[in-house]
């Protein structure tokens, strides 16, 4: 099979956003965060969660769509976040991230006013019909305060620009509907964004995975990915292990926002940014770094 990753499958990986110590955006680090994630067939998912994005000024996401765009050098597909609470500003950063070439935007539900399943549904309509390219829907209730109910994804599905859906929601037998709605479908994909159900979704029929650690381990998912291509899943499932260990290392007994800078800590230690988060998001105090360093040596990775 072609190890080469495909608009609708494989590794995705939502990229941390890069800062210098004054808050700019560090497009070096940028290109080279990205040219190793390339590197391993692992597609980019900018402006995500674990790219800051809400606390990101509007110039600077074009940059940094700009910027990874650059550096992959169409190795690899390129997916933009355009998640916001206006809806004007969510249609023109989609048009302007499709003319700079990404392959898909992505957006999660505003998330200011609580919304009925109705008004979710017709969000995503009118977004649909709005934006001139693929539109990949992205459910996060950690930070909408909202879950994307299956039914109305399925109802989306049908639009001919909504070509798949990211889902960040853990809870008992959602895994497992979303792979009996739309697992099989040529044009419609599935994107697990929790981490640790990677391997059991694959084998559900996911899609492709979009893990927050492969920042840091991009070779490790791209072995799993390929281990549960070729039916090879006791591999698959050793990885998944090893890679659970690591996801605890920066995101154990911490927030959301705590552990993007426990991330951003231990990506700095491989020399490939600086520890720096936007506010409201904190720093790790730098009597700790050395010590999130430590636990991820005791991993024993290989």
């Amino acid at each position: 099979m072609n190890s080469e990753p495909h608009l609708l499958s494989g590794v995705i990986v939502p990229m941390i956003t890069p800062f210098t110590r004054d808050g700019n955006l560090d497009e070096a680090a940028a290109g080279r965060i990205a040219r190793r994630l390339a590197a391993h067939n692992i597609a980019v998912f900018v402006l995500g969660t674990t790219g800051e994005t809400a606390s990101i000024p509007r110039t600077d996401r074009f940059r940094l769509v700009s910027t990874v765009l650059r550096a992959v050098e169409n190795r690899v597909p390129v997916y933009a976040g355009i998640g916001d609470n206006c809806f004007t500003n969510a249609v023109s950063a989609a048009e302007r991230y499709l003319d700079a070439g990404v392959a898909a935007v992505v957006s999660h539900l505003p998330s200011y006013y609580p919304l009925t399943p109705d008004e979710m549904q017709l969000y995503f309509e009118h977004l649909h019909d709005r934006v001139q390219g693929p539109l990949v829907l992205y459910n996060i209730p950690a930070t909408t305060g909202m879950s994307l109910p299956l039914a109305v994804v399925e109802y989306l599905s049908e639009l001919p620009r909504i070509i798949g859906l990211k889902d960040s929601e853990r809870i008992d037998g959602r895994m497992e509907d979303a792979a009996r709605r739309f697992a099989g479908r040529d044009d419609f994909a599935l994107f697990m964004g929790t981490s640790v159900l990677s391997v059991d979704a694959l084998k559900l029929g996911y899609n492709g995975l979009v893990p927050n650690s492969g920042n840091l381990v991009p070779a490790l998912w791209e072995k799993l990915y390929n281990h549960a291509r070729a039916g090879e899943w006791a591999e698959a499932a050793e990885l998944q292990t090893q890679l659970n260990e690591v996801a605890w290392v920066f995101q154990g007994n911490r927030t959301l926002g705590q552990s993007l800078a426990a991330l951003k800590v231990l990506l700095a230690k491989q020399g490939l940014c600086e520890p720096y988060v936007l506010p409201p998001l904190r720093i790790v105090a730098e009597e700790d770094r050395e010590n999130i360093c430590v636990q991820l040596l005791a991993c024993n990775l290989r």
